[in-house]
């Protein structure tokens, strides 16, 4: 796997010192974090490289030194506002991920999505080169499902959907630095679905629990109905439960494993699909209020606010940044 170099004029953050040091420095690139150095007598620098990406940011961290471990507290979650994934991509030396019950093992090629909300740690034994991506919760939430069964759990690079993945993130890094939010918004659309398809494949793959398959099997089945019917501004709750003959209750104790309920996935797709279609260049000549009835939202004005409260800015001004 080859990776662009970083070059002297890319925005550099460099790190030395002992823990607390570390720590600070560290807190400032990604979120607050604490940092225990396991090999004292080994010295630990690094180079944080930052490259906006759309909304996203790539962070390649290229670490040189001995046994370290990265870890977000419970303590530390709670003085904290961040609200953001970190999709983590090994490009050279290993990491070990852990979050939850689940434990990722990276090696070159390897990726693993972090939660900043929950507790997790991060094992390295001794040198490496990472990209760390920084993903608003909102990118995500709408498209992977179970997002807590799918955080570190570790995407194989090496083949399948996953090589396929690993191979987008390494373009992407090495075109960063030049490229326009608009083309970065819309790349960052695909690698995003693609991510999501190799953890669905991933996950399916394992196996799990005959109740918790089944009840994944259903909520599956639901979220693609769903996305089928999106464009239909009368599509409701109650509406998807007959379809599928389950209660109100049930369908909604579904989707609680996804931290939401029926009628805010479906606003969180109808949303998502509206910003892609905002920023797909083919579709620039397509009113706001046409793409907003297109996925079945009935008023414009509660279509504003709802986009606004998602993505934190309106409709009308991502539109002049994707132009």
């Amino acid at each position: 796997m080859k990776v662009r170099k970083p070059a002297a004029s890319d925005n550099v953050v460099k790190i030395a010192g002992d823990a607390q040091a570390w720590s600070r420095a560290l807190s400032t690139v990604f979120v607050d974090l604490e940092v225990e150095q396991l090999n004292t007598k080994q010295k630990l620098t690094s180079q944080m490289y930052r490259y906006p990406f759309g909304d996203l940011t790539f962070i390649r961290a290229v670490t040189r030194g001995g046994a370290h471990l990265v870890k977000r507290t419970e303590a530390l979650i709670a003085q904290s506002q961040d609200n953001i994934f970190f999709v983590g991509f090994m490009l050279a030396g290993e990491a070990t991920l852990m979050q939850d019950d689940h434990r990722a093992e990276l090696h070159p090629g390897d990726i693993a999505i972090l939660d900043s909300t929950r507790a997790y740690d991060i094992y390295v034994p001794r040198s490496f080169d990472a990209l760390w991506v920084s993903v608003p919760r909102y990118r995500l939430e709408g498209r992977m499902h179970a997002l807590a069964d799918i955080m570190a759990q570790r995407i194989d690079g090496s083949t399948g959907i996953g090589h396929v993945a690993s191979s987008m993130l390494s373009a992407a890094l090495d075109e960063a630095p030049g490229m326009q939010p608009a083309e970065a918004n819309r790349i960052a659309n695909h690698l995003l679905d693609l991510l999501s398809l190799a953890l669905t494949t991933r996950r399916e793959a394992s196996g799990t629990g005959r109740t918790t398959a089944y009840r994944a099997s259903m909520l599956r089945r639901i979220q693609e109905s769903i996305e089928q019917q999106l464009d239909d501004e009368t599509l409701s709750p109650e509406g998807i439960a007959a379809l599928h003959n389950i209660s109100i209750r049930y369908i909604n104790k579904l989707f609680e494993r996804e931290g939401t309920s029926v009628a805010r996935w479906i606003r969180m797709r109808r949303l998502e699909l509206c910003r892609m279609d905002f920023e797909d260049p083919a579709k620039s000549d397509q009113s706001i209020s046409d793409i907003a009835y297109a996925h079945g939202f009935g008023n414009i004005s509660s279509f504003n606010r709802a986009f606004r409260a998602r993505f934190g800015l309106s409709p009308r001004t991502l539109r002049n940044i994707e132009s």
